[in-house]
């Protein structure tokens, strides 16, 4: 199964990399395709922001296509490339789920830990790309306000672990509104996402390969 890495333009700076595009339609903005997730393909948009104007220490914002499930990885001046933070964002996005999905307690720890399995069975490769869907762009923007306005209420430098997905499993449990095909569509991110791992999991599904290698079983983190 595809990890799709989208990355902002900030982002694509700071790792002093050049990114692939995607594809443009004729007479489409280049850079601004809209992303989404399927059987074969999850999607995250990925954005960098200063914590403060010129500060060393940054923070990360990863935002899902579909679900809007958003989550932080706090950075300081640690340089990565673009292979060592994309093996980073395939393990971080399923820590943030497993806090998120404990906090909503839409399910209950065996089944956490059994869902995990099934996810270990499937074989995530990171393809990075340089682009900015638009659409996700706004609650990107809500998420960078959240860090900076606690960083600042805190007196704090950088968000510490704890901190990070204290902030994200609320803002996932928040209602998000977004437009489909001129309809509006409410949902909450971890039960959109975490309906979406189910499916992405479930024995029909394309991207499961049955592995039965237990050796990279992600724990729960307590």
């Amino acid at each position: 199964m595809q990890l799709q890495l989208s990355g902002s333009n900030a982002l694509n700076k700071w790792l002093k990399a050049d990114l692939p595009r995607l594809p443009t339609e004729q007479g489409k903005q280049a850079g601004v395709n809209k992303l989404s997730s399927n059987a074969v393909t999850i999607s995250w948009q990925v954005h960098l922001i200063e914590n403060r104007y010129r500060s060393v220490e940054k923070t990360l914002i990863v935002c899902e296509a579909n679900s809007r499930f958003t989550y932080f990885i706090p950075l300081n001046r640690m340089i990565f490339t673009p292979d060592e933070l994309a093996e980073k964002l395939k393990m971080e996005w399923q820590f943030a789920f497993v806090e998120a999905l404990e906090e909503s307690r839409l399910i209950g720890h065996y089944d956490i830990a059994t869902l995990l399995l099934k996810l270990n069975d499937i074989e995530f490769t990171p393809q990075w790309i340089k682009n900015t869907d638009l659409s996700i762009n706004g609650h990107i923007a809500d998420a960078a306000q959240w860090v900076t306005q606690t960083l600042d209420d805190r007196h704090l430098d950088r968000l510490s672990q704890p901190l990070a997905f204290e902030i994200s499993s609320y803002i996932n449990a928040q209602t998000k509104s977004i437009k489909v095909n001129h309809q509006k569509q409410r949902f909450i991110p971890i039960e959109r996402l975490f309906a979406y791992v189910q499916d992405i999991t479930s024995p029909n599904s394309t991207s499961n390969d049955q592995s039965d290698d237990m050796s990279h079983v992600i724990p729960l983190r307590r």
